[in-house]
C-alpha cells in the first residue's frame, strides 16, 4: 500500500462521515475545497439524497419557526 492510497482512504471515510470540506481542504493542502469535493465526493453518490434531505429540514424548520 503507498501513502497516497492511505491519504484517499482517509479523505474518502471523511467525507463519508460528515467532515467538514474546508477542515479537510485544509488538511489535505489542496488550493480550493471545490479540488477536495471534485476529487473525492464523488465516490459517495448516495450522500446526494442525504443532503437534500438536511436542506428541506432546515428549510421547514426554518419556515415553521416564523
Amino acid at each position: 500500500m503507498r501513502v497516497h492510497s492511505l491519504r484517499h482512504t482517509y479523505a474518502s471515510i471523511a467525507i463519508k462521515a460528515g467532515a467538514d470540506v474546508k477542515t479537510l481542504q485544509a488538511q489535505l493542502g489542496h488550493a480550493t475545497a471545490a479540488m477536495t469535493l471534485d476529487v473525492y465526493a464523488a465516490l459517495w453518490p448516495e450522500n446526494l439524497g442525504t443532503v437534500a434531505d438536511a436542506v428541506n429540514t432546515a428549510i421547514e424548520m426554518s419556515l415553521n419557526s416564523r
